[in-house]
């Protein structure tokens, strides 16, 4: 996914284009229902990790301070979202394959690969869903 900033100086306009990506070799991809209980549209951005809550089977970003199982990763969101208050969903979320570990969002700004919950790290249990942190963009094949 790319994107792209602008700035001014005063005397010239400056265009910074990233067109780096997060998801990269071999990822398989699954809708998963999400459901916005906030009067308020969410935004939500391509490369959270997202966590299921037990009780219900809805996904939602995850925290590692939640205890309604959505502490634990389920999957990364594919692509830039807004859900409308109230509304129910599927989201597109990667479950398996290769994804830029720098490209990663938590929710909650304290949450990092190395926040433990119930004892392992969550880049391990990223990496038990069948997720494969890369530290860097590969640009080895066709499409990168």
């Amino acid at each position: 996914m790319s994107s792209q900033s602008v700035t001014n100086n005063g005397k010239q306009l400056h265009v910074k284009t990233d067109t780096s990506k997060i998801f990269i070799w071999d990822n398989r991809y699954k809708a998963e229902p999400y459901n916005n209980s906030a009067y308020d549209a969410v935004t939500l951005k391509a490369g959270t990790v997202m966590g299921r809550v037990t009780g219900t089977g809805y996904i939602k970003p995850l925290r590692s301070t939640y205890s309604d199982g959505a502490e634990i990763p389920v999957g990364i969101l594919a692509e830039d979202v807004e859900v409308a208050g109230g509304a129910l969903t599927n989201l597109q979320i990667c479950n398996y394959g290769d994804v830029v570990e720098d490209k990663l969002i938590f929710d909650l700004s304290t949450d990092n690969l190395d926040t433990t919950v119930s004892s392992q790290r969550l880049r391990d249990r990223i990496h038990n869903v069948g997720i494969r942190l890369i530290s860097n963009t590969e640009m080895t094949d066709y499409d990168n």
